[in-house]
């Protein structure tokens, strides 16, 4: 947990400043909202401003972060995910340029919170459930017996289960629905745990 803790303390100093947008989504984000389990990346999703991205990238190098110019520049290019290796842990950087509909979304939508201390971005608890979804796609293929067994499941099923007294309901749903995983949402939901 210390070198968790450190390096979002590097990360709260480089994005104060540089005052990029940025929002936390992932494992890290299902830590923050109740489901402590181990993970070894942080995935961020960042604002597509290449003057700012420069000096982010100048200031991941003198607070001890891996960056590799030609591979964040390809990847940059390319639109995909860029991974960042800290020199003091065994953790990474997942960071992903918002490009499309729904990177765009959750870093409009980021909640500056309290994560470990450290004063980021993060995305709501709905998104976080949303993003679950997507990773997951169509489970309907799956028989109850075996959904246990996967990672993300357990994450959405925790996180809802956890909060479900203040979880937007209506939204998730549309949400759902809009990107195509209603019926996975339904599936999701009709689980006894």
């Amino acid at each position: 947990m210390a070198e968790l803790e450190n390096i979002l303390s590097r990360l709260e100093m480089i994005f104060k400043a540089t005052k990029l947008k940025h929002v936390i989504i992932g494992g890290i984000a299902v830590i923050h909202y109740g489901h402590v389990r181990a993970t070894q990346y942080i995935e961020i999703i960042i604002e597509d401003d290449y003057s700012k991205i420069s000096q982010f990238i100048g200031l991941l190098k003198s607070y001890e972060f891996d960056v590799l110019d030609n591979q964040f520049k390809l990847a940059y290019q390319e639109k995909t995910n860029i991974s960042i290796f800290d020199k003091k842990s065994f953790l990474r950087l997942d960071i992903i340029v918002a490009n499309k509909k729904q990177e765009h979304e959750v870093l409009k939508n980021a909640k500056r919170e309290k994560i470990l201390g450290k004063d980021l971005c993060i995305a709501p608890l709905e998104y976080v459930l949303i993003g679950k979804l997507l990773y997951m796609g169509l489970i309907d293929d799956i028989p109850n017996s075996e959904l246990l067994e996967y990672q993300d499941i357990v994450d959405f099923l925790t996180l809802f289960h956890a909060n479900k007294e203040s979880i937007d309901l209506v939204f998730l749903t549309d949400k759902a629905k809009e990107i195509g995983l209603k019926i996975t949402l339904d599936k999701l939901l009709s689980i006894d745990i």
